[in-house]
């Protein structure tokens, strides 16, 4: 007997389904689902896990926080405990009687690392099982076919990678963490979090939007022309765009009752715009933030695809796709919904040349896989056509554009205008998510004199750069080799839920996270540089290459974590200060409009119910209600109309976060406020 054991339960479904030479029975052992049937003529049971089976931990005598067991933590040797006792009990169960295992985990580092934590566990039962390991970047019948055909050895070098990251992590995080919040007496489940990626992360948020605290706009003019040629009108610009000189501005507005400007060169160009490149991890994520998706929900999203066999491995770097890849066989499944029919045809007349990005050595880039068999809720069907049409796209003809550039003299000053439009939409009509706005001039020629119809000036101040989106900030991480295309998403979310920015798109950190970063750059630039994380993810891929032993790199992380703590035991007095100077202003949600004190979150003796309410109380009594109904933070974005601070709510029973104003003076009621205001009574 085979004993196949999968990732998650969806799956191990999907291999059953997709390999059964004979009718399929299950079995349910409390929650764990067994699928029995018969793959390759042998008898097979293929069951799930639920990740990782195992965590790592510290040994109970470091269950206390307190300042002296700090150092001692450093060097305290970690244990792995089992995680899921119901999943564990069963592999052992059919353990006993296989004579061989194959795990059949996701094929990257962490899923190897799940895999060697269930063959550890089997071989307590049955030392003599031979151990196998199945490679596949897709849950179609084709791949898993050859998969379990051409069985491969577990490889301890990619799970000793892993089991490193993770030991790394929890010893770096764990001895911070608790330092950090015992100096600012911040315990329970308020803790305040540090960690080896999350950390610099945080780091480039808040640099970001010191930034533009720190901004001080520029006063700037612009001068527009409205041109008239034959029907049409078109405008044009002087040629600096922006002008900052206010003795030029001046020349400028001598001129503004001109009526004729000569057109002194007009220029056409073509330009071919070439498809845009698979799907890896991190485009993704960023083409799926850019329609509205947060990276923690898109990334859930395509793993459930993947696990429903409708697209590849959503974890890759890889921009190329292998020579081993069906093109035709996925052009001719997509080719069978309406939505993509007239493309595929298209492309099928001639010979694929896919664009090429940068090549890896692990899974191909994210593609669709076949046309889903059941209906797919909203969110997941706009995921499942994104991925579908960027990889249309990547097969497609290039684009074609036409870019048309004007100079004309008004009294010997120069203005300029810009047309383009698209000649042959190529990729562009399929891959709908990119945006591409015409600007199409009427017919000018050189030499003409055209009649203007008026000249106008604009003043106005610069702006501080934007705080990073989602999806910027991803890219900035894989530039800076912060974290993996795994782990990148779950930073972001571990950040929203310790309330250190804003679970918006736009990426706003609060007082408290910029606390905890002064205080870090002061002791440390290693835990806030990008440098360090990166040269340890460096020593993990030695690691996987089996260059560098898995015991080595943690120990050299170690070293390196006691000096940091020695510095932050030093400064320990400055950092509290400055840490509850930050934690009070993170319950104030601005200036009261009637007296000028103070608005804060305010929770009754009597009631136990939460509003807002001014510190002059009792001489102002001011106030405002907030949600009694699931839990929120003071969101470190304000409100367009009134200024003070938003709230992020979040539903008991919900994955979604409502961001408004509680202020009943803002009548500006967006769907998803009045939606959350609606909830927040039930």
């Amino acid at each position: 007997m085979q004993l196949i054991i999968a990732e998650k339960s969806t799956a191990a479904e999907t291999i059953a389904k997709n390999l059964a030479e004979t009718k399929i029975k299950t079995e349910e052992f409390g929650p764990v689902k067994v699928w029995y049937t018969k793959i390759n003529g042998e008898e097979t049971v293929v069951m799930p896990l639920k990740g990782h089976i195992k965590n790592v931990r510290y040994p109970e005598t470091f269950k206390k926080w307190n300042e002296e067991t700090l150092m001692k933590m450093i060097d305290a040797k970690l244990v792995y405990t089992p995680a899921a006792e119901e999943n564990i009990a069963v592999i052992k169960k059919f353990a006993k009687k296989a004579d061989k295992i194959i795990i059949a985990t996701d094929y990257d580092t962490e899923g190897e690392s799940i895999g060697f934590e269930a063959i550890d566990v089997a071989r307590e039962e049955n030392d003599k099982a031979k151990i196998y390991r199945s490679v596949f970047s897709s849950l179609t019948a084709k791949e898993l076919t050859d998969a379990f055909k051409n069985l491969q050895k577990p490889d301890k070098s990619l799970s000793d990678s892993a089991d490193a990251r993770r030991e790394i992590d929890l010893i770096l995080g764990a001895v911070l963490t608790r330092f950090i919040s015992l100096a600012a007496e911040r315990l329970g489940n308020s803790f305040l979090s540090i960690g080896r990626v999350q950390t610099p992360t945080l780091a480039l948020i808040v640099s970001r939007d010191a930034e533009r605290r720190a901004f001080k706009p520029e006063k700037y003019w612009r001068f527009l022309a409205t041109v008239q040629a034959g029907e049409s009108t078109f405008t044009a610009e002087y040629k600096d765009g922006r002008i900052f000189d206010e003795k030029t501005a001046e020349k400028l507005r001598k001129i503004k009752k001109e009526k004729t400007a000569n057109i002194t060169k007009v220029e056409n160009k073509r330009k071919r715009v070439s498809p845009p490149k698979p799907f890896n991890t991190t485009s993704f994520l960023r083409s799926a933030a850019a329609i509205g998706f947060s990276v923690p929900n898109a990334m859930r999203l395509v793993q459930g695809l993947y696990m429903k066999g409708y697209v590849s491995y959503p974890r890759t770097d890889s921009e190329v796709y292998p020579p081993t890849l069906d093109l035709k066989e996925i052009l001719n499944e997509l080719g069978n919904s309406n939505a993509y029919a007239k493309t595929v045809a298209e492309i099928l007349k001639k010979p694929l040349n896919p664009s090429r990005g940068k090549e890896a050595k692990d899974h191909p880039p994210i593609h669709p896989v076949k046309l889903p068999s059941e209906k797919l809720n909203p969110q997941e069907a706009r995921i499942f056509d994104l991925i579908s049409r960027r990889f249309l796209a990547t097969l497609s003809e290039e684009s074609e554009e036409e870019i048309i550039s004007v100079k004309m003299d008004i009294k010997g000053n120069e203005f300029t205008a810009r047309g383009s439009r698209i000649l042959v939409p190529g990729w562009r009509s399929i891959y709908t998510f990119s945006k591409y706005e015409e600007n199409i001039l009427p017919e000018i020629k050189e030499g003409e004199n055209l009649k203007i119809k008026e000249i106008n000036e604009s003043e106005d101040f610069t702006t501080p750069p934007g705080n990073y989106s989602q999806g910027a900030i991803l890219k900035i991480m894989e530039e800076l080799n912060l974290g993996t295309k795994a782990t990148r998403p779950e930073i972001l979310k571990k950040l929203m839920e310790r309330r250190y920015i804003s679970a918006s798109r736009t990426l706003i950190p609060s007082e408290v996270a910029f606390a905890v970063i002064e205080n870090m750059e002061k002791v440390s630039n290693d835990i806030t540089g990008p440098e360090l994380t990166a040269t340890i993810e460096k020593e993990m891929k030695k690691i996987e290459e089996g260059q560098k032993k898995k015991e080595e790199v943690v120990d050299e992380s170690r070293e390196m974590l006691k000096e940091v703590l020695k510095k932050l035991q030093s400064k320990r007095k400055e950092i509290k200060e400055l840490m509850h100077k930050a934690l009070l202003q993170q319950y104030i949600f601005g200036t009261c409009p009637k007296s000028g004190g103070k608005l804060k979150l305010v929770v009754s003796k009597k009631s136990h119910k939460r509003f807002v309410g001014c510190s002059d109380y009792p001489k102002c009594h001011f106030g405002m209600p907030l949600p009694q109904s699931g839990y929120f933070f003071i969101s470190p974005q304000t409100c367009p109309k009134c200024g003070i601070h938003m709230i992020e709510w979040h539903a008991k029973e919900s994955r979604r976060t409502y961001i408004f104003c509680v202020n009943p003076a803002c009548k500006v009621e967006k769907k998803e406020k009045a939606g959350a205001k609606e909830k927040a009574k039930k």
